[in-house]
């Protein structure tokens, strides 16, 4: 699998990365197994968060990872390990009374990650959610001392807009303090047509060009589309989620031309459809949240694709030019 330097990460960034929200307990020799899988495959980046688990609110698939690492000596150096925290409002049973956004719960919630991962250190610590009414310079001044105590190496956003991490990293640079690295988004091949969840950002074209503009790590949340690659059928409306965002003529095609492609590549959609993401002109990781390891052998497989930017347009219906 592709990997790549993402300053100042010491482990290689996998393009595909470990989506970890099913993770629980009680499935914990199914999660080790898949864990497993991903890195004999050359998977680095593992994502989670205080939220995640398959009951979700209390940090179990924070758990679960911890114990996998605690249970493979040597493990924590080869992988690049993320987490998330404050969602204003949740995970009552981590920040009593729902979490918030300030730079008292952001110490308490990287306390908290940190214990259930077993580690001393994260690579990246994101905020999962924005609360624009806070200003920025406490938030960086709080992530900027966690960076000199090194419970860090980096941090980012995820659901931030590209505006407001423009903001932190204008005020990191005025001030001498440690800048984002990453942001975290939806973005797919599937084009959103409104949010999935509220206060929750899907990349536009605005976004990508920052993006390309400024070399910052992209971490793509839902890069399937949320099962569109793999469930949607205009004949079938049962999922209204799924048909709320993504039901457009535009994504059924771009889904037949991701089957075309794939089969003139002798991969499946699903191939395609990841390697359409990390094929863009700045790093970018596919988060896949794998239920098996096929599942995981089939994004690494994806891993290692990268798309010529005339295959990009005819995926994405920029262009109708079929490049095979």
């Amino acid at each position: 699998m592709k990997t790549f330097k993402i300053t100042p990460l010491d482990t290689p960034v996998s393009a595909i990365g470990m989506g970890t929200m099913i993770f629980h307990p009680d499935t914990a020799e199914r999660d080790f197994a898949l864990l497993d899988a991903f890195v004999e495959h050359g998977g680095t980046y593992i994502d989670t968060a205080e939220v995640y688990g398959a009951v979700e609110e209390h940090g179990f698939s924070e758990m679960v990872i911890g114990d996998w690492l605690a249970s493979r000596p040597g493990m924590r150096e080869k992988i690049v390990l993320t987490s998330k925290g404050l969602i204003p409002g949740y995970c009552a049973p981590i920040h009593p009374g729902g979490a918030k956004i300030d730079p008292v719960s952001i110490h308490k919630a990287i306390d908290g990650s940190l214990n259930r991962l077993k580690t001393d250190c994260l690579d990246i610590w994101m905020f999962h959610r924005d609360d624009p009414s806070q200003p920025i310079g406490p938030l960086v001044d709080a992530l900027d001392e966690e960076v000199r105590a090194r419970r860090l190496k980096a941090f980012g956003a995820s659901n931030w807009t590209t505006s407001r991490i423009q903001e932190a990293i204008d005020y990191a640079r005025a001030t001498g303090k440690s800048e984002m690295i990453c942001s975290s988004p939806n973005f797919s091949l599937a084009r959103a047509n409104e949010p999935f969840w509220p206060d929750t950002v899907v990349t536009d074209e605005t976004d990508r060009k920052w993006f390309s503009a400024n070399g910052v790590l992209l971490v793509a949340w839902s890069a399937l589309g949320r099962g569109f690659f793999a469930r949607a059928d205009p004949a079938d409306l049962g999922d209204a989620d799924l048909v709320r965002v993504f039901y457009s003529d535009a994504n059924f095609e771009r889904k037949k031309r991701a089957e075309a492609f794939g089969a003139e590549r002798s991969m499946n959609m699903f191939e395609i459809a990841l390697a359409y993401v990390i094929s863009q002109d700045f790093p970018v990781v596919a988060l896949n949240g794998a239920e098996t390891p096929e599942q995981v052998a089939s994004s690494a497989r994806a891993g290692n694709l990268q798309l010529t930017p005339a295959e990009r347009d005819w995926l994405d219906l920029t262009s109708d030019n079929r490049p095979f």
